[in-house]
């Protein structure tokens, strides 16, 4: 967390905070304390990460860490999706699951709880899961918030057990079913009416056709079949975040297509491997609060087949949008100006480099933001390619760039930022306004992998 910042700010001020952090109010620290956990993963028994790494710098940060409930109120069973290698073993991680967590749920005090289960045993053993983690986070079924499955241990079927009980969970708003093992059981959920966000990947799941999800408004799903597309349009009208990550290769066969209005839909995010999307299903929807679109472009034989369905779709929904986000193969400048010219008041436009061919002047509507995510290359190519993006901005003129835009970027992943800071050319000309930043958590990130 600290390699992550400290690098942003300079040696003199960086002396001045760290020597006097310990005279701020307990209840600031706190704050503190709470805006460094994840936004948008479950926190981990690492000793590596928050909030066990509070309690190792000192005995103030211990006492503000262990008296502070919320820090304690997320919690993964397994390893997550992003871990140490010097963590300890799956076998200690049993153990905690057996022992540590109580003491956990015990810091939680009263909080809602939100928790993910991802793999328990090492996968060179055959032992299932014994259930002594689940069985005490079943014990505070009354506390869940946001339960997510990720693993496939036969735990999952004791928690969904749980979920199919009426009245057990009162504060749940939030599943995801993440999970590749299909469920024991497919009886319908209770709590579906109070849940709003719900995140699934199998596509042999019988929560989609439930019907009861009325105060659904975030919906992230894998693959499903094409012919629940138009029933998810109908019954989920209240939608405010939809995100597919992989769409069927045809629309419903023998049916006439019907476009379905979904008046609150402010993100829509139609963006993973390139080859699993098929933008037929652009047709059947309008989005007339659209604010955040991103999408990723594929090809078929070399040649981008979907320029006119995307812009037919921005046509009908860009008026509104201020974010867009494109990734995927790369696209000539004359598509993407084809994207712009039918979003109006677009302000942030945000293209990963490989989707970005020539130079980004060219573009003909003036914004306010612009950002190059660099994905996917080692330091040697993350190096070449922020030395080819300033060479473009440099040969461009400060002029004709402060005419397309008021804010240009470029971001790498935090593990790379201290190394291409320090490059001669860059810090020269971060000096006149160019900005590199490490790639963070951002809306365009897809939860259903």
């Amino acid at each position: 967390m600290l390699a992550k910042v400290k690098p942003l700010i300079p040696a003199r001020i960086r002396c001045r905070i760290f020597g006097h952090i310990n005279e701020l109010p307990v209840e600031l620290l706190a704050e503190i304390f709470l805006f460094c956990l994840p936004t948008c993963t479950f926190t981990t028994t690492s000793r590596h990460v928050a909030p066990i790494l509070f309690g190792r710098v000192c005995r103030v940060w211990r006492s503000v860490s262990l008296n502070t409930p919320q820090l304690w109120a997320k919690v993964t069973l397994g390893r997550g999706k992003w871990y140490y290698s010097t963590d300890p073993p799956l076998g200690w991680i049993t153990e905690f699951e057996s022992t540590g967590i109580h003491e956990w749920l015990r810091r939680s005090g009263n909080f809602p709880l939100s928790f993910e289960i991802v793999a328990h045993t090492d996968p060179g053993t055959h032992h299932t899961d014994k259930g002594l983690g689940t069985r005490a986070l079943r014990a505070q079924a009354h506390r869940w918030k946001v339960v997510s499955l990720r693993g496939n241990c036969k735990c999952i079927d004791r928690i969904l057990k749980v979920l199919c009980t009426a009245g057990k969970t009162p504060r749940l708003t939030d599943i995801r079913f993440l999970n590749m093992r299909t469920f024991e059981s497919d009886k319908p959920i209770p709590c579906a009416p109070q849940i709003r966000s719900l995140h699934l990947t199998l596509k042999d799941n019988p929560f989609l056709i439930d019907g009861r999800f009325h105060a659904l408004r975030d919906l992230r799903i894998g693959w499903c079949s094409s012919q629940l597309y138009p029933l998810i349009f109908m019954q989920f009208p209240l939608l405010e975040i939809l995100e597919i990550t992989y769409s069927a290769c045809s629309p419903p066969f023998g049916t006439a297509t019907v476009v379905h209005t979904l008046p609150h839909l402010h993100t829509f995010i139609f963006a993973d491997h390139p080859p699993s999307i098929h933008f037929w299903l652009l047709d059947l929807f309008d989005t007339p609060a659209l604010n955040s679109l991103a999408i990723s472009i594929w090809k078929v034989g070399g040649r981008f087949c979907e320029r006119t369905r995307i812009s037919n779709f921005l046509i009908r929904c860009g008026s509104q949008l201020q974010r867009l986000k494109l990734g995927g193969y790369s696209v000539s400048h004359d598509d993407i100006n084809d994207f712009i010219q039918h979003t109006p008041i677009l302000k942030s436009l945000c293209i990963e480099h490989a989707t970005l061919t020539g130079d980004v002047t060219t573009l003909c509507s003036p914004l306010v933001q612009i950002n190059i995510l660099i994905t996917r290359s080692g330091l040697r190519g993350t190096l070449e390619l922020v030395d080819d993006i300033i060479s473009q901005w440099k040969n461009c003129g400060l002029k004709t760039l402060a005419s397309i835009t008021s804010s240009y970027s470029i971001r790498v992943p935090y593990y790379h930022l201290p190394k291409v800071l320090r490059q001669k050319k860059v810090k020269k000309y971060i000096q006149q306004g160019f900005r590199i930043c490490y790639e963070e958590e951002s809306w365009w990130d897809t939860h259903v992998d």
